[in-house]
């Protein structure tokens, strides 16, 4: 578990990292003062190819490893999980599908 500082740290070097290295449509979902969550935030955002999607992933996991993570085979969803902070990089028809944007619509947005 992280504290506020490292938290907050590792949310905006995560953000930079995807901005940086051209992660399109990135949403932060703020869950924190949601009751009975499991996390505190959401990144989402969406690569062009499976090998910008992993490219990211490397980028992001160079800064600090992820207690655990999902999806590295195919490189169509990536689940990072920081326990506070979790990281989704999608294909863009991946992301579309699963919509969580819609599914989470009542989560404020923090990149808008």
């Amino acid at each position: 578990m992280y504290n506020k500082m490292e938290k907050k740290f590792l949310l905006k070097a995560i953000l930079e990292i995807i901005e940086k290295n051209k992660g399109e449509q990135i949403t932060l979902l703020n869950f924190y003062r949601k009751k009975n969550r499991i996390y505190d935030y959401f990144i989402i955002c969406n690569g062009k190819s499976n090998k910008h999607v992993y490219s990211l992933y490397e980028k992001i996991q160079g800064i600090s490893c992820p207690n655990h993570v999902e999806g590295i085979k195919r490189s169509k969803w990536i689940l990072m999980d920081y326990i506070n902070i979790i990281v989704h990089i999608f294909l863009k028809n991946l992301r579309y599908y699963y919509n969580f944007e819609n599914i989470y619509k009542d989560y404020k947005n923090l990149k808008k």
